[in-house]
């Protein structure tokens, strides 16, 4: 199965098949075989040699929102629409730009207030989802024009937690 998605506005594809009880996963030129075994429902571990992640998988629609080692990706099938995903430096740049939760989770701790200049990749919200803290940074350097969510609150994916003004 090939699978593709956006790190810093680039598209990337990566594709995996299974292999005599392993995966085999393939990049470019990259290739590299590892063992994943289910956690619970949503959870995997994934197991190369020298290196283990533990690694939450969501399905929102025909797209896949993983979390690895505090990084969130969002992944569509091959010739899928490209996200539109604005939650941390793989977001959109130019105009406004609304900063979602990548899943449903609990944001732990807004670091940033309205009115406040941030810097790229400077830590805006930090939300917990299936017991892994995902840290959404700024895509760029800019003002924080709303906060809509504070600590405690239980959001669901794609929800709204803050809105910025990219500077130019």
């Amino acid at each position: 199965m090939e699978f593709e998605f956006f790190v810093g506005g680039a598209r990337r594809s990566v594709g995996l098949e299974k292999k005599a009880g392993a995966f085999v996963f393939r990049q470019g030129e990259n290739v590299f075989e590892a063992e994943i075994r289910r956690v619970s429902a949503n959870e995997l571990l994934v197991m190369a040699p020298g290196r283990s992640d533990l690694v939450a998988v969501v399905r929102n629609g025909e797209r896949r929102i993983v979390s690895v080692r505090g990084r969130v990706f969002t992944l569509t099938e091959a010739g899928g629409e490209p996200d539109r995903f604005a939650g941390g430096p793989e977001g959109p740049s130019g105009g406004d730009t609304s900063v979602r939760a990548p899943m449903p989770g609990k944001v732990i701790k807004v670091c940033v207030a309205e009115g406040e200049r941030v810097r790229k990749n400077q830590s805006l919200v930090i939300v917990e989802a299936m017991k892994m803290e995902n840290d959404l940074r700024a895509s760029g350097p800019g003002v924080v024009t709303k906060v809509h969510v504070r600590a405690g609150d239980v959001v669901d994916a794609e929800k709204t937690l803050l809105e910025l003004e990219p500077e130019t």
